[in-house]
């Protein structure tokens, strides 16, 4: 009664065939030139791999190899990262490693074992009286002395304390 009512060049139920059903998961289907195609992929989801059978198969706002937009990757140094609302972040830290300045742009940038003012972590300084700092395996320690000065006591705290232009310490540690 009504003919040939669907133009299946067109129609996203019956593209090329009757009944054959045009499908896009997370996007809308189409049909163009009687071949399944995609027209929009809804908000934040996008097709990167082109294959009509998924759909829109990405979500560009959780996705860390495709964060908001397709490929492009979340490679953070020393970090594993994240995609968060279509922003790389750090997830977490590899190693002795730590995101001390809060970035996501370089990873996690320090290594807390050897970074004198990120010793054994973000915002721990080493401090040396007298003296220049060193961060060995996550510890502080002397690194070298001021002229005229020593750590005759070994204590990192106090640097290095003991001024050998004295009548106790003259030229050495305890010589008098």
């Amino acid at each position: 009664s009504n003919g040939c009512e669907v133009d299946l060049r067109r129609s996203a139920a019956h593209c090329g065939a009757c009944g054959a059903r045009c499908a896009a998961p997370n996007g809308t289907a189409a049909c163009v030139s009687g071949q399944c195609a995609i027209s929009a992929c809804n908000q934040g989801f996008a097709d990167c791999d082109g294959n009509l059978g998924n759909g829109c198969e990405v979500n560009l706002r959780e996705s860390a190899t495709n964060c908001g937009t397709c490929g492009n990757a979340c490679v953070l140094p020393n970090a594993r990262p994240r995609c968060e609302q279509g922003t790389c972040r750090v997830d977490a830290c590899v190693g002795d490693f730590a995101d001390c300045d809060g970035s996501p742009s370089n990873g996690c940038e320090v290594d807390t074992r050897s970074a004198t003012l990120h010793c054994g972590g973000c915002g721990r300084a080493c401090v040396v009286p007298n003296g220049a700092p060193l961060c060995v395996a996550g510890r502080c320690g002397v690194g070298a002395c001021a002229a005229g000065f020593r750590d005759c006591d070994g204590r990192v705290e106090n640097g290095c304390e003991t001024n050998l232009n004295s009548t106790a310490n003259c030229g050495a540690c305890g010589q008098a």
